[in-house]
């Protein structure tokens, strides 16, 4: 305690010593200097704690004591009669456990003389200690209590004692707590799942997806050569190249041209349709004009029965290669009747101003060849508006 009595010492001589509070401020800090102190050095044993504590306050008391005796004395003088006896101060200190209140210290009056009247104390009467007035700065502690504590009956010498501690007040650090079991495991599972859905966004988003992968669009399949596309060796001279379209516009030879411009001889109108041979965009064509949507309106085709009786049991393909008269679409109907060939049903189309060809599907179920020809009718406007279609031809393919 060496250290802090030295401390104590050095802050009153700094200090303004005659006043009591502030000789208070300077206990209360002493007391701060060794609460920070023993935390410092982390002792925590409340024995050595309490021990340390009534040690500093008996150090406190008797520093107290000689000020409140210093205080006390008075200069001699020859007049006096008969000096005042001082009686000793004394002051009251808080000890270990005990509440702030027990630290107020207290002063016992002195006794007056007989025939005197009873006089409050103070210290008015007292002459000052001829001391350097200078300016006194507040009392403070800046040195470091680094040496440890030690419990001993008998103080050490002084300059075993170690610098004087630090008299701010400070918190403790508490040790830092590690981490449990449960905590990192906590981590790991939250870090794991973050990775997991990374993965499957990149996945779900097809980040790593290429180009021919992403589209999903109907695949083109590459551009290849095929055998039919060229004549092929034929001989010497033969053309290399692709073959020209025949003048039967595309079809093949296995298709049989049942009417034509210049067999419309073979066909019969209604008495609601006008029929005439005209010279269209795309050549000669029949123009078929319907009043009525009505068989009076249609325009009848002969079916030749050679065609009937090749197409008798089986599922064969007609073809009507037709245009519309103005630049508006036009709405047609085709029926047929074929006798011993079956129900045939009737055929709506939507035909335009480019020359298109039409197609639908016929079976005969019986498989009785029919002794007379049959026919299919057409009719050019089923609103009966009186408009109509250009017939550049009709064609059967027999089926197999």
């Amino acid at each position: 305690m060496s250290g802090l009595e030295t401390a104590i010492r050095s802050a009153l001589d700094r200090a303004d010593r005659e006043n009591s509070e502030t000789r208070a401020r300077i206990y209360q800090s002493a007391r701060q200097a060794l609460e920070t102190g023993l935390r410092k050095q982390n002792v925590d044993d409340p024995e050595q704690i309490a021990y340390q504590r009534r040690r500093l306050e008996t150090l406190i008391h008797a520093i107290e004591a000689e000020e409140r005796s210093r205080l006390n004395v008075q200069p001699a003088t020859p007049a006096a009669d008969a000096p005042n006896r001082p009686m000793p101060a004394t002051a009251a200190f808080a000890q270990p456990g005990s509440d702030a209140g027990d630290a107020m210290r207290t002063r016992s009056a002195p006794v007056a003389p007989a025939g005197m009247a009873r006089q409050e104390p103070g210290f008015s009467d007292l002459h000052p200690v001829s001391t350097p007035q200078a300016s006194r700065a507040e009392p403070a502690f800046a040195a470091d209590w680094s040496q440890p504590v030690a419990v001993s009956a008998v103080d050490r010498h002084p300059e075993a004692e170690g610098p004087l501690p630090d008299m701010r007040s400070e918190r403790a650090v508490a040790p830092r707590k590690r981490r449990g079991i449960v905590a990192r495991l906590t981590i790991a599972v939250v870090l794991l799942a973050s990775i997991g859905i990374g993965l499957w966004w990149v996945a779900a988003s097809g980040l790593l997806l290429t180009d021919a992968e992403r589209d999903t669009s109907v695949p083109n399949p590459p551009p290849q050569v095929e055998a039919e596309d060229f004549a092929g060796a034929q001989g010497e001279g033969a053309a290399l190249g692709p073959q020209a379209i025949t003048s039967r516009g595309g079809f093949t030879e296995e298709w049989v041209e049942i009417f034509d411009p210049s067999r419309l001889s073979a066909s019969r109108p209604g008495q609601d349709a006008r029929v005439d041979v005209v010279m269209a965009s795309d050549g000669e064509a029949v123009r078929l004009l319907s009043g009525k949507a009505g068989d009076t309106g249609s325009l009848a085709v002969e079916v030749p029965t050679e065609i009937l009786n090749q197409m008798a049991g089986k599922t064969s393909t007609i073809a009507l290669t037709l245009q519309s008269v103005d630049d508006k679409p036009v709405q047609i109907a085709v029926g047929c009747e074929l006798p011993r060939m079956g129900e045939c049903a009737r055929h709506r189309f939507t035909i335009n101003a480019q020359k298109i060809d039409v197609l639908f599907r016929l079976t005969s179920e019986t498989g009785m060849s029919p002794s007379s020809p049959g026919q299919l009718t057409i009719n050019g406007d089923i609103s009966g508006a009186g408009r109509g279609v250009n017939i550049y031809s009709i064609r059967v393919l027999p089926g197999e």
